[in-house]
């Protein structure tokens, strides 16, 4: 959906930064009993501004986030799907957030729980497409696991090892089915 300039509009975080993202479309929706999230939502007459897709790397959030905290994405201006990547490697979102919020992190483990099923697929090669039918869903984990590899010895793992040509292919593949 294009929003009035007719413009796509796609949302993408990193670490706490896509906490900061679903704060703010959360708390641009209007009517949290409307549940229903996806590509294959009809428009929304009554919503011009509305969010093509969501794309959250390496999430600093507890995995039950989507289910308890931001509960009213339901009803959000969001027409396509939340998609978050994660890697066993991210030991910020693995080893520290699991010490500071004693659970691991969705950056280090993938969405847990959410208000509606939660798809998988791995994080595909830039020479392998992206069917439709993986991506069009209320939520998507993408495990990043044989991608984001990198970080060494850096305390932080592979959290920000996300500057990738499969992410741009991933981010891209999304916003080609939006249209």
């Amino acid at each position: 959906m294009k929003t009035r300039g007719g413009q796509y509009l796609h949302l993408v975080g990193h670490s706490f930064g896509c906490r900061f993202l679903c704060e703010a479309v959360q708390w641009a929706a209007e009517n949290p009993r409307n549940k229903t999230l996806g590509w294959s939502v009809p428009d929304r007459p009554n919503r011009p501004f509305s969010v093509d897709s969501m794309l959250l790397l390496q999430m600093a959030a507890p995995r039950n986030a989507f289910s308890d905290t931001f509960t009213a994405l339901g009803g959000a201006p969001l027409r396509g799907p939340i998609v978050a990547t994660y890697s066993q490697h991210d030991r910020a979102a693995g080893f520290w957030h699991l010490q500071a919020e004693r659970y691991a992190g969705i950056g280090h483990s993938g969405i847990g729980t959410a208000p509606a099923p939660i798809s998988g697929v791995p994080m595909h090669p830039v020479d392998e497409a992206y069917p439709l039918n993986t991506l069009d869903h209320q939520f998507v984990n993408v495990d990043a696991s044989e991608v984001f590899v990198g970080g060494g010895l850096s305390l932080g793992g592979a959290h920000s090892d996300h500057l990738r040509d499969e992410t741009a292919h991933l981010l891209l593949s999304m916003a080609d089915h939006s249209r």
